[in-house]
């Protein structure tokens, strides 16, 4: 499994941190954050909680966010060519530049399907300034 690190923005821009909360980095945008992430052969830590459709919990289905931004889903599969698997989408949108992203896979188990969205949102996020024009600068 690959490091997982924080990333907070702050007033004066984002902050990189390890799993003991000891700052690694700071940096003026929230792609650099990322891209710090990706080029340590990290992926950025992501909220989870349970995805709510109309109101109700859906059983075994979980969303991602960064801060208050959605990242993507995880739920396991019932039918198809690998039922019991768990697939994973990257359905958010780049807060900074507003280019949207919609990639997938599938995985053998939740934990796995968790790492694989985790580290193609750091990778969309990173990729930030290379394919959209920044809002603010």
């Amino acid at each position: 499994m690959t490091e997982r690190l924080e990333v907070e923005e702050t007033d004066g821009g984002f902050r990189v941190l390890d799993q003991a909360g000891i700052e690694l980095a700071h940096v003026f945008r929230r792609f650099e954050a990322f891209v710090f992430a990706r080029d340590r052969g990290a992926r950025v830590h992501l909220k989870w909680e349970r995805t709510v459709i109309g109101g109700r919990e859906v059983r075994k289905d979980f969303s991602a966010r960064h801060g208050e931004h959605g990242a993507g889903r995880i739920m396991p599969t019932v039918s198809g060519d690998r039922p019991g698997s768990w697939a994973w989408f990257v359905n958010g949108t780049d807060p900074d530049t507003g280019r949207g992203c919609s990639i997938g896979g599938r995985e053998s188990s939740k934990d796995q399907a968790v790492e694989e969205l985790e580290a193609a949102y750091t990778e969309f996020i990173a990729n930030g300034e290379k394919y959209g024009r920044l809002k603010n600068g």
